[in-house]
């Protein structure tokens, strides 16, 4: 279904104006890790490029052109890659694309082609891809949705415009959760916790962090060895995960003990005890821990003994909880 909330408007006018300028055929990639916002683009681009009805703001548009080309039954706007399992596009899809493009709009002004995560072509299918690229017939436009633009050869990314999506703001993020069911507290910690990535974001909450995160809050700070425990037995990649919350909760005590204020943290559901800590640490004592806590994750990723540095974690967070007031 398509999100209008989505689409950047500002790109959106933009690149419309890009195109409509252009006689000749042209090959945009958008690039950024926000996979959903870089395909809601994509489907706005080619409606505005099509639609019939100028009226209306695209966005908001229903007439027949639009509908069809959201529902993926447009002739002129055609979708590749759109199999997210697979772990590549093979060099058919790239030669069907080619014979595509070969023809004339069936009943749309602007064909548009689309290839969602162009970065799994493969080479033979991005050098079948470059034969496109080097002569299109005009009255197309082709759009390579990536992370990156080196994941494609420099000759492709040469011949195309590179449009940067830039990711959500937190705000974005827990309004567009609070929008498909989240409470709002909850859609306030996940938007904070994934940074403005809204695929992080989703994923976060399918996985319930934000329950986990008010667990281990309480945990960690009643009794870190007991807590750290349960990591004993745990894959590497958990550990890891758990000792991001920590430096992030450890974070969030220096913005509090600096600021003074809750909703500049990730953690803000805990905020009473941030109070209580902030009022028993100096700023000194937090930035120590988050320096500790910082090394011994960097050991771990590089290998270290796993029990040595969770046993090495439990001493110095005991150390500091267990300290009075200071």
């Amino acid at each position: 279904m398509f999100s209008p909330e989505l689409v950047d408007e500002r790109i959106l006018n933009r690149l419309t104006k890009q195109a409509g300028f252009r006689q000749s055929a042209v090959t945009f990639l958008f690039t950024g890790e926000e996979v959903e916002k870089k395909k809601a683009l994509a489907l706005a681009f080619a409606k505005a490029l099509n639609c019939s009805n100028a009226a209306n703001p695209v966005l908001m548009c229903e007439c027949s052109i639009c509908a069809r080309i959201e529902k993926g039954a447009h002739p002129d706007v055609k979708w590749y890659g759109l199999d997210e399992d697979a772990n590549s596009i093979k060099i058919q899809e790239a030669r069907e694309f080619r014979n595509w493009l070969s023809l004339k709009p069936f009943e749309g002004k602007i064909k548009v082609g689309i290839f969602n995560a162009a970065d799994r072509l493969t080479p033979e299918s991005q050098n079948a891809l470059l034969k496109s690229l080097e002569e299109p017939p005009p009255g197309n436009v082709i759009i390579l949705l990536v992370s990156q633009a080196r994941s494609l050869f420099d000759t492709i990314v040469s011949r195309s415009i590179e449009i940067k999506i830039p990711p959500f703001a937190p705000g974005e993020v827990e309004r567009i959760l609070i929008k498909e069911g989240a409470e709002r507290e909850e859609a306030s910690f996940l938007a904070r916790v994934s940074g403005g990535s809204l695929v992080t974001a989703k994923l976060a909450r399918e996985e319930r962090w934000y329950e986990e995160r008010k667990k281990w809050v309480d945990q960690l700070t009643a009794n870190p060895r007991v807590f750290l425990e349960q990591s004993h037995t745990s894959t590497r990649n958990q550990v890891m995960h758990v000792f991001d919350f920590m430096i992030e909760w450890v974070r969030d005590l220096l913005v509090f003990q600096a600021m003074h204020e809750p909703s500049l943290t990730v953690h803000s559901f805990a905020a009473r005890k941030m109070e209580q800590i902030a009022q028993a640490r100096d700023f000194r004592s937090i930035c120590d821990l988050f320096e500790n806590m910082t090394e011994i994750r960097k050991s771990i990723d590089e290998n270290a003994n796993q029990k040595l540095a969770l046993t090495q974690t439990e001493i110095i967070l005991e150390q500091f909880f267990n300290k009075g007031p200071q």
